[in-house]
């Protein structure tokens, strides 16, 4: 029994750190482009530090192409765990998002969730979301 019992218990760990390590991928699905013109960058963050505006704090980055008013975005092998991206629509292909003298951008940008700024961008659990299995988020993008 005793011995039934250990084995009961090291695979109950071996399930809940599985799951726990488990590798989920991320789609995001952007439209509402205004046309085809330059790339969807994109900014992931796993965590308030950073987010939305240093993306050197980004655990990944990605730079997609536009096709048909429309960008799909794939992170692969992302732990569990609470996440939330920025992206902009870089018509000019200058790797900046560009802003008038006011700071309002001139691009169409986004952040997960589809959170809608009033006057400022979101803080991050504003716009965060939870992994815990492959997820989809849809975003039309703010022009």
């Amino acid at each position: 029994m005793k011995k039934i019992l250990v084995a009961l218990i090291f695979i109950a760990n071996f399930v809940v750190s599985t799951k726990l390590l488990a590798q989920n991928t991320l789609t995001v699905e952007v439209s509402n482009l205004k046309n085809n013109n330059g790339t969807i960058m994109i900014a992931l963050f796993k965590g308030k530090n950073g987010f939305p505006r240093d993306e050197a704090k980004a655990i990944r980055k990605a730079k997609v192409t536009i096709k048909n008013k429309k960008a799909t975005i794939l992170f692969t092998d992302l732990p569990l765990g609470d996440y939330a991206f920025a992206l902009f629509h870089d018509e000019n292909k200058n790797n900046q998002m560009d802003s008038n003298i006011l700071g309002i951008p001139k691009e169409g940008y986004g952040f997960s969730t589809n959170f809608k700024p009033k006057m400022s961008a979101p803080d991050f659990d504003e716009a965060s979301f939870e992994i815990r299995k492959n997820t989809i988020q849809k975003i039309k993008i703010i022009n």
